[in-house]
Parts: structure tokens; sequence; C-alpha cells
């Protein structure tokens, strides 16, 4: 059973409207994390118990000891978040959860996010550099796109009001990419419906894809249940996973998206 560890604050700052960027120092972490794992992150101190909240991974800074978590405020846990300062400790659990799949064998990798779900792609990113062709998609805002093009030369960005980029959906940037080249496997993660889109997409080319889940969590290590998702087993038979033990990284064809 994985331990707590304190994290001391170096930076929360926001990088758009609603979006912070958390970082941590973290020795003796950094080097264990892998693209696609999450923290387990204690809110709101001994004056508001709150349960942990799930924070994946975005990138890390090996040189100074960093992790950098991403995150956006939708509650009063990450509300909390929001007013770590500069020197404050954070109770942290993790690495937790599987994270995805880093081969050398993959010559030509597709990266597609949505919305926060970029944040995780990019220490993924950083793995592939020159064989990651990345898919940003954004409502509106962009973020994180100078840390994305940092680690790979070819990022495209979608905005649904064509502020930025393409003007539509990221998915439908995938579906351009796969005409004109096919890659080893699609890595994605973002709303579930903009999964469920890769999923299907990437069914229709024949092309292997892992799927970052988004999901409410209680204990964050697989005891309580709460995070439960219908997945099909290799047989075709419907089961239960669990997204913080089990995942929160699936093969798209495990998922039972319709449920």
């Amino acid at each position: 059973m994985k331990k707590p560890n304190k994290l001391s604050v170096i930076e929360n700052k926001p990088i758009a409207r609603g979006v912070y960027s958390l970082k941590l120092y973290a020795p003796g972490l950094y080097e264990k994390v892998l693209p696609g794992q999450f923290f387990h992150i204690r809110c709101g101190g001994d004056k508001f118990p709150l349960l942990r909240r799930p924070i994946s991974l975005s990138y890390t800074q090996k040189e100074e000891g960093f992790i950098v978590l991403v995150y956006r405020v939708t509650g009063q846990g990450t509300e909390f978040l929001s007013s770590l300062r500069l020197g404050d400790l954070l109770d942290v659990l993790g690495p937790l959860g599987n994270g995805f799949e880093v081969k050398a064998d993959h010559q030509r990798v597709a990266l597609v996010g949505g919305g926060i779900g970029i944040a995780p792609l990019v220490e993924l990113a950083g793995v592939y550099r020159q064989r990651a062709a990345v898919f940003a998609g954004f409502m509106d805002e962009t973020f994180l796109m100078e840390e994305l093009q940092q680690r790979s030369p070819d990022v495209s960005i979608a905005t649904e009001d064509g502020r930025t980029g393409y003007r539509g959906f990221v998915t439908d940037l995938l579906m351009q990419h796969l005409k004109e080249q096919r890659p080893s496997i699609i890595f994605a993660c973002g709303p579930r419906q903009m999964l469920k889109r890769v999923a299907q997409i990437a069914g229709d080319n024949s092309v292997s894809c892992q799927v970052s889940l988004e999901q409410r969590m209680a204990c964050g290590v697989g005891a309580c249940l709460g995070c439960s998702c219908a997945v099909k087993d290799r047989d075709g038979a419907r089961k239960y996973a669990r997204v913080c033990k089990d995942g929160p990284v699936f093969w798209s064809e495990e998922v039972c998206w319709d449920e």
C-alpha cells in the first residue's frame, strides 16, 4: 500500500480561464511516474476534510525533480488547490493507476486530447517526440501549447469557435491524419463522447487505441469500487473494472461506450 508524501509547492499559476498548473518538488517520485498515471491529492487541509482529488500527471521536469499537474477548478476541492502558494505542503498519494503503453517499436503515434484531457498527453509527447502527431481540441481558449510544441514538432489545434487553428472537432483532424498516414497506435484523453468517437475512428481504421477515462473517485486504490465502469473481457462478456486501479488507461475496444 502506497503511503502519502508531503510535497512542496513550487508554483501554482493560472494558465487559462479556470485552469491551473501546479508544480511540486517530488524527489524520488518524478522518476517513478509514467505517462497516464495520476496522483490522489488531499484537499482542504485539516479545516475542510474533503475526499482526495485525482489529478493526472501532466509532465515531469527531471533535472529539477519537479512534477507538474494541470487541473480545472470545478468545485470546492479544486478551489482549495487553486489557493496554494509557494512553500505550502500538499498531502499526495501516488503515482497510482495504469498509464499509457510506452514501447520503443511504436514508430509513429497519434495523441488526441480534448480540454483538460490534453494535460496527461504532454509527458507522453515527450516520450515519443518526433514520432508523435499531437491533436489538441478546445472549446475556445488554448493552453499547454508551448509545452507540447517543445516536445513534438507536429501539433495541430482545433477550437470549436475557430479562434485558433481548425474550426471544428479535434476528431476531424484525426480522421484527416489517418487518410495521410497510419500510426502504430492512438492515445487519447478527454471527454467521454470524444473518446467514444476516437475509439470508433480507430476501429474503422484498424488502429490500436488506448483511452484514459475520466471518472469520479473516492479511495483511488481500488477498495471502494466507486469508480467502476463497464468493460468487456477477451470473450466479449460484460464486467466491471475500477478506473483507479485497473485504469485509468484502457484499450478502446474494452470499454462499453454506451453504458
